[in-house]
Protein backbone atom coordinates (compact mmCIF):
# COMPACT_ATOMS: atom_id res chain seq x y z
CA UNK A 1 0.00 0.00 0.00
CA UNK A 2 1.39 3.41 -0.97
CA UNK A 3 1.59 6.33 1.46
CA UNK A 4 -1.21 8.06 -0.48
CA UNK A 5 -3.39 4.93 -0.23
CA UNK A 6 -2.71 4.72 3.52
CA UNK A 7 -3.84 8.33 4.01
CA UNK A 8 -6.89 7.81 1.79
CA UNK A 9 -7.81 4.89 4.07
CA UNK A 10 -7.38 7.11 7.15
CA UNK A 11 -9.82 9.64 5.66
CA UNK A 12 -12.20 6.97 4.27
CA UNK A 13 -14.86 7.59 6.93
CA UNK A 14 -14.51 11.38 6.97
CA UNK A 15 -17.23 13.40 5.31
CA UNK A 16 -16.60 16.92 6.65
CA UNK A 17 -13.48 19.03 7.15
CA UNK A 18 -12.01 19.05 10.62
CA UNK A 19 -12.18 22.38 12.49
CA UNK A 20 -9.59 25.04 11.68
CA UNK A 21 -6.48 25.13 13.85
CA UNK A 22 -7.25 27.40 16.80
CA UNK A 23 -3.54 28.26 16.86
CA UNK A 24 -3.97 29.87 13.43
CA UNK A 25 -7.39 31.40 14.10
CA UNK A 26 -6.09 32.93 17.35
CA UNK A 27 -3.50 34.80 15.26
CA UNK A 28 -6.04 36.25 12.83
CA UNK A 29 -4.71 39.78 13.44
CA UNK A 30 -1.37 38.77 11.86
CA UNK A 31 -3.20 37.72 8.70
CA UNK A 32 -5.03 41.02 8.10
CA UNK A 33 -4.14 42.12 4.57
CA UNK A 34 -2.49 38.78 3.76
CA UNK A 35 -3.23 38.03 0.10
CA UNK A 36 -2.05 34.40 -0.19
CA UNK A 37 -1.59 31.36 2.05
CA UNK A 38 -0.57 27.72 1.75
CA UNK A 39 -1.69 24.97 4.15
CA UNK A 40 0.83 22.12 4.05
CA UNK A 41 -0.44 18.60 4.78
CA UNK A 42 -3.72 20.26 5.64
CA UNK A 43 -5.87 17.12 5.59
CA UNK A 44 -9.56 17.77 4.93
CA UNK A 45 -8.94 21.50 4.76
CA UNK A 46 -10.44 22.98 7.91
CA UNK A 47 -7.71 25.59 8.29
CA UNK A 48 -7.42 26.21 4.54
CA UNK A 49 -11.16 26.83 4.33
CA UNK A 50 -11.00 29.24 7.27
CA UNK A 51 -8.16 31.13 5.55
CA UNK A 52 -10.18 31.29 2.33
CA UNK A 53 -13.20 32.60 4.25
CA UNK A 54 -10.97 35.48 5.45
CA UNK A 55 -10.52 36.53 1.80
CA UNK A 56 -7.07 34.97 1.47
CA UNK A 57 -6.27 33.13 -1.77
CA UNK A 58 -5.42 29.74 -0.26
CA UNK A 59 -3.71 26.60 -1.56
CA UNK A 60 -4.22 23.31 0.28
CA UNK A 61 -1.47 20.72 -0.21
CA UNK A 62 -2.18 17.14 0.84
CA UNK A 63 -1.12 13.62 -0.20
CA UNK A 64 -4.62 12.16 0.23
CA UNK A 65 -6.87 12.70 -2.76
CA UNK A 66 -9.79 11.65 -0.53
CA UNK A 67 -9.05 14.49 1.91
CA UNK A 68 -8.66 16.97 -0.95
CA UNK A 69 -12.04 15.92 -2.31
CA UNK A 70 -13.68 16.62 1.05
CA UNK A 71 -12.06 20.07 1.12
CA UNK A 72 -13.09 20.86 -2.48
CA UNK A 73 -16.69 19.82 -1.79
CA UNK A 74 -16.83 21.98 1.36
CA UNK A 75 -15.35 24.95 -0.52
CA UNK A 76 -17.98 24.61 -3.25
CA UNK A 77 -20.80 24.34 -0.67
CA UNK A 78 -19.54 27.46 1.13
CA UNK A 79 -18.87 29.46 -2.04
CA UNK A 80 -15.14 29.69 -1.30
CA UNK A 81 -12.20 29.66 -3.66
CA UNK A 82 -9.68 26.97 -2.71
CA UNK A 83 -6.80 25.71 -4.79
CA UNK A 84 -5.76 22.14 -4.07
CA UNK A 85 -2.54 20.34 -4.89
CA UNK A 86 -1.89 16.64 -4.43
CA UNK A 87 1.75 16.26 -3.34
CA UNK A 88 3.95 14.06 -1.18
CA UNK A 89 5.67 16.51 1.18
CA UNK A 90 8.03 13.77 2.34
CA UNK A 91 9.33 13.06 -1.16
CA UNK A 92 13.07 13.06 -1.76
CA UNK A 93 12.84 16.38 -3.62
CA UNK A 94 10.73 18.92 -1.79
CA UNK A 95 8.32 20.89 -3.98
CA UNK A 96 9.10 24.46 -4.97
CA UNK A 97 6.52 27.25 -5.00
CA UNK A 98 6.34 26.82 -8.79
CA UNK A 99 5.67 23.07 -8.38
CA UNK A 100 2.71 23.98 -6.14
CA UNK A 101 1.28 26.64 -8.46
CA UNK A 102 2.91 29.96 -7.45
CA UNK A 103 5.78 31.78 -9.09
CA UNK A 104 7.12 33.59 -6.05
CA UNK A 105 5.66 31.92 -2.98
CA UNK A 106 2.98 32.77 -0.43
CA UNK A 107 2.61 35.46 2.22
CA UNK A 108 1.59 32.88 4.84
CA UNK A 109 2.28 29.18 5.31
CA UNK A 110 0.64 26.80 7.78
CA UNK A 111 2.08 23.47 8.89
CA UNK A 112 -0.07 21.99 11.63
CA UNK A 113 0.45 18.54 13.14
CA UNK A 114 2.81 17.37 10.40
CA UNK A 115 6.49 16.83 11.08
CA UNK A 116 8.97 16.34 8.27
CA UNK A 117 12.13 18.11 9.37
CA UNK A 118 13.44 18.85 5.84
CA UNK A 119 10.10 20.53 4.99
CA UNK A 120 10.33 22.82 8.02
CA UNK A 121 13.85 23.81 6.98
CA UNK A 122 12.43 24.51 3.48
CA UNK A 123 9.55 26.77 4.60
CA UNK A 124 11.46 29.96 3.80
CA UNK A 125 11.59 28.81 0.15
CA UNK A 126 7.78 28.73 0.02
CA UNK A 127 7.32 32.22 1.47
CA UNK A 128 7.83 35.64 -0.06
CA UNK A 129 10.17 37.97 1.85
CA UNK A 130 8.32 39.08 4.98
CA UNK A 131 5.95 36.10 4.77
CA UNK A 132 4.76 34.39 7.96
CA UNK A 133 4.85 30.71 8.91
CA UNK A 134 2.53 29.17 11.51
CA UNK A 135 3.89 25.83 12.74
CA UNK A 136 2.19 23.66 15.37
CA UNK A 137 3.64 20.26 16.33
CA UNK A 138 3.27 18.00 19.36
CA UNK A 139 6.35 17.60 21.57
CA UNK A 140 7.80 14.49 23.21
CA UNK A 141 6.10 15.60 26.44
CA UNK A 142 2.82 14.71 24.75
CA UNK A 143 3.73 11.03 25.32
CA UNK A 144 3.25 11.57 29.04
CA UNK A 145 -0.52 11.21 28.58
CA UNK A 146 -1.06 10.41 24.88
CA UNK A 147 0.22 7.31 23.06
CA UNK A 148 -0.03 9.05 19.67
CA UNK A 149 1.53 10.46 17.68
CA UNK A 150 4.64 8.33 18.09
CA UNK A 151 8.07 9.74 18.96
CA UNK A 152 9.07 9.90 15.27
CA UNK A 153 6.44 12.62 14.75
CA UNK A 154 7.27 14.73 17.80
CA UNK A 155 9.74 17.54 18.42
CA UNK A 156 11.93 17.90 21.50
CA UNK A 157 11.35 20.84 23.81
CA UNK A 158 12.86 23.96 22.27
CA UNK A 159 13.64 22.26 18.94
CA UNK A 160 11.03 23.82 16.66
CA UNK A 161 12.62 27.26 16.05
CA UNK A 162 15.91 25.59 15.05
CA UNK A 163 14.10 23.36 12.55
CA UNK A 164 12.80 26.48 10.77
CA UNK A 165 16.32 27.80 10.34
CA UNK A 166 15.60 30.23 7.48
CA UNK A 167 12.94 32.08 9.48
CA UNK A 168 13.04 34.66 12.28
CA UNK A 169 10.92 33.86 15.33
CA UNK A 170 7.97 36.19 15.97
CA UNK A 171 6.51 34.12 18.81
CA UNK A 172 7.19 30.69 20.27
CA UNK A 173 5.41 28.81 23.03
CA UNK A 174 5.25 25.28 24.34
CA UNK A 175 2.63 23.86 26.64
CA UNK A 176 -0.55 21.86 27.05
CA UNK A 177 -3.33 22.85 24.66
CA UNK A 178 -6.60 20.90 24.80
CA UNK A 179 -4.86 17.80 26.17
CA UNK A 180 -1.84 17.86 23.82
CA UNK A 181 1.64 19.16 24.59
CA UNK A 182 2.62 21.27 21.58
CA UNK A 183 5.26 23.60 20.28
CA UNK A 184 3.75 26.59 18.47
CA UNK A 185 5.84 28.90 16.34
CA UNK A 186 5.05 32.01 14.34
CA UNK A 187 8.06 33.00 12.26
CA UNK A 188 8.85 35.41 9.42
CA UNK A 189 11.00 35.08 6.34
CA UNK A 190 13.57 37.90 6.45
CA UNK A 191 13.46 40.58 3.79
Amino acid sequence: MSIADRWDAIYADASEPRPASEFVTNHAELLVGCPTAIDLAGGTGGTALWLSAQGISTTLVEISERALGIARDAAAERGLQLLTRNADLEAHRLPTARDLGREQGWTAAVCSNFLHRPLLDWLDHLLVPGGLAFVQIATVDNLLINARPGRKYLVKRGELPDLCSGLETVSFEEGWFAGRHEARLVARRPG
